[in-house]
C-alpha cells in the first residue's frame, strides 16, 4: 500500500483519526513504536466531551472495558464536604476506559476498512521534509535490522508529549505549566466500598484524585507541587504511600498502608502544559499532545485528542478527496481547536496554586471553597466551571 497520509503514533488522537481516514477509503499508515498497547496510561477518564466524539465517530464504547463511578467526592483536609449519587445527573457521565482496549478497538475498526495498515514496534528516528514538499522518515522496526525510510505525501504527527514530528516541525512553543509531580499507581480497590467512587481531596499543599479503573482496581494520582516533598525520585514506594496517608481520610489511609505490597505500576510523572503556536506546515500537521501537552488537572488530554481527531478528519479528508489545498485545511484545525485548548489550560492552571497553596491565604480559600459548595449559588457557579472540563468549549461533530 502507498499511503497517502501517514499518521506517526498510535494513541487516541492518532488511532481515532487512523479509523476515520481509512474508513472514507484514503489509504492510511500508522506508525506506533510500542509493540502493542499493553502498557500503563496516565489519561484513561473519558469526560462527556471524549465520549460524544467517540459517538460521532461511530465508535460504541460498549466495545472497551470501562466504569462509571456510581458516587463521587469531595474532601478537604481529610474530611468530606460533598458527595453526590451520579445517577441524579445527566448521562452521560464521566467515564474510567481501558484504554488499550479502547486503542485496539480503534485499530481493528480501522483494519476492516481495507485502506489501513499498522506498523507497531516502529519508531521514527529522524524526519525531514524534501524540496518538493514530500515528508521522509527515517524508521527502525522491531524484528529488523538496519533503517526503512517511508515517503509520505502527508504527515501527521500525533506522537505524544515526546514528539519527534513537535522537535522537527514546530518552532514556537508556548510554555504553561505548573511545576508538578505526580505520582500514578494503582492496587487493590477497597471491599468495604460498595459502590464505584470518584474521589477529588485537597488542602494541606497536595492534591489526590481517587477512583475505580476500568479493570475494578483503585487508581490513585497524587499532585503536589514540584519539590514540596523533597526529591521524590529518590524516595521508595513506600515512602510515597506513607506520606499521601498523612493526606487523606482514616479509611483510605489504612487502606493504602495495608495493600502498600501490591502496588502495581507505580511511576512518577513531571507534569507539561504547553501548546504549540502553529500546528501545521508544508504538508505536516500536529494533533493531539503532541500539538498541546495537557496538564492532569481536569482530566482533559485524552478528551481534547479525540476532539481534535473529529476536527482533523472534517478538514482534511474532503479536502484530499477534492485535491485541494492540505496546508489551508490542516491551518483550520488549529484555528478551530485553538480557542478550547486555550481555555481548558487556562482554567487548568488555577485549581494548583489555591488546592496546594501552602499558606494561610491558601488554606482560607479552601475553607471558603468548602463553604460555598454547599449552597445554591455556589453550585451554579462551580456546575459553570465544570461544563467547560465536562463538555468542553466549542461544538464537535463528524462531518464528513
Amino acid at each position: 500500500m502507498d499511503p497517502r497520509i501517514v499518521i506517526v503514533g498510535a494513541g487516541p488522537a492518532g488511532a481515532l483519526l487512523a479509523y476515520l481516514t481509512s474508513s472514507r477509503g484514503i489509504d492510511t499508515l500508522l506508525l506506533e513504536r510500542q509493540s502493542d498497547f499493553s502498557r500503563e496510561f496516565r489519561g484513561e477518564v473519558l469526560m462527556p466531551s471524549g465520549i460524544r466524539a467517540l459517538a460521532t465517530a461511530g465508535v460504541d464504547l460498549e466495545r472497551v472495558a470501562h466504569c462509571v463511578p456510581e458516587r463521587a467526592e469531595a474532601y478537604l483536609n481529610g474530611r468530606p464536604f460533598a458527595s453526590i449519587d451520579t445517577s441524579l445527573l445527566e448521562p452521560p457521565l464521566p467515564t474510567a476506559v481501558s484504554q488499550p482496549e479502547l486503542l485496539e478497538a480503534l485499530v481493528e475498526l480501522a483494519e476492516e476498512t481495507g485502506h489501513f495498515e499498522l506498523r507497531r514496534g516502529t519508531t521514527v528516528r529522524a524526519v525531514a521534509r524534501s524540496s518538493e514538499g514530500t515528508i521522509l522518515l527515517r524508521t527502525r522496526r522491531v524484528g529488523l535490522s538496519g533503517e526503512e525510510e517511508i515517503r509520505a505525501p502527508y504527515l501527521v504527527g500525533a506522537d505524544g508529549r515526546g514528539s519527534v514530528c513537535r522537535k522537527n516541525f514546530a518552532a514556537n512553543i508556548k510554555n504553561r505549566s505548573t511545576p508538578l509531580d505526580i505520582v500514578w499507581f494503582k492496587m487493590p480497590y477497597p471491599v468495604a466500598w460498595k459502590e464505584s467512587r470518584a474521589r477529588f481531596e485537597m488542602g494541606r499543599g497536595h492534591l489526590m484524585i481517587v477512583g475505580r479503573s476500568a479493570e475494578g482496581l483503585l487508581q490513585m494520582a497524587w499532585i503536589i507541587l514540584k519539590g514540596t516533598y523533597g526529591d521524590l525520585k529518590s524516595r521508595s514506594i513506600e515512602e510515597w504511600v506513607d506520606e499521601m496517608s498523612r493526606y487523606t481520610d482514616p479509611e483510605l489511609a489504612e487502606h493504602l498502608r495495608a495493600h502498600r505490597h501490591e502496588i502495581s505500576r507505580p511511576f512518577l510523572l513531571n507534569a507539561v502544559a504547553d501548546r504549540v503556536i502553529g500546528w501545521s506546515g508544508r504538508n505536516t500537521l500536529l494533533i493531539g499532545d503532541a500539538a498541546h501537552t495537557m496538564s492532569p488537572v481536569g482530566a482533559q488530554g485524552i478528551n481534547l485528542a479525540l476532539r481534535d481527531a473529529i476536527v482533523t478528519a472534517n478538514e482534511l479528508i474532503p479536502t484530499i478527496r477534492n485535491g485541494g489545498d492540505l496546508d489551508a485545511a490542516a491551518a483550520r484545525v488549529e484555528s478551530r481547536r485553538g480557542p478550547e485548548i486555550d481555555l481548558v489550560q487556562r482554567m487548568a492552571s488555577i485549581p494548583p496554586h489555591v488546592v496546594m497553596g501552602r499558606t494561610p491565604f491558601h488554606e482560607l480559600a479552601r475553607r471558603t471553597i468548602a463553604r460555598v459548595a454547599d449552597t445554591r449559588l455556589g453550585q451554579r457557579r462551580a456546575a459553570t466551571v465544570m461544563s467547560i472540563f465536562l463538555d468542553g468549549v466549542t461544538r464537535v461533530e463528524l462531518e464528513v
